[in-house]
């Protein structure tokens, strides 16, 4: 099994579940839950959501329908997921921010390495090793 398509919203996730089924491909949901929230809540595309994880899941059953699966959602105008996507793009072009945190971070670490060779030479004196 692979997943194929997430979503927030139910009706999507039924839709794309018919379409599936249309054509001859077996798929399942994974995370629907009727009671997880009510469904006069808004969801808004634009707000950035982390937990993706919670969202309901279209999963193809068979390996070999995965393809034509992808094909599908592409001819109706949806990327089909692509798993980690989102960090993957970000090491690819990371930010002005994120360059900064990892120089912050790779000069904590010289720092720390310093400050152990530090000790370890004042102890190996102190043991009248060197």
């Amino acid at each position: 099994m692979r997943q194929i398509y997430t979503s927030p919203r139910h009706e999507n996730i039924d839709r794309v579940i018919a379409l599936m089924a249309e054509h001859g491909i077996e798929a399942s949901v994974a995370n629907r839950s009727n009671y997880s929230r009510a469904t006069w809540q808004r969801f808004s595309y634009s707000q950035r959501q982390d937990n993706r994880d919670s969202w309901a899941q279209v999963w193809i059953t068979h390996a070999d329908d995965y393809a034509r699966a992808r094909a599908l959602l592409r001819e109706i105008g949806i990327e089909p997921v692509i798993r980690h996507g989102e960090e993957l793009a970000a090491a690819r072009h990371p930010t002005p921010a994120t360059r900064r945190q990892h120089t912050v971070a790779r000069a904590r670490h010289i720092t720390l390495l310093l400050v152990l060779a530090a000790f370890a030479v004042v102890m190996l004196r102190y043991l009248r090793l060197i």
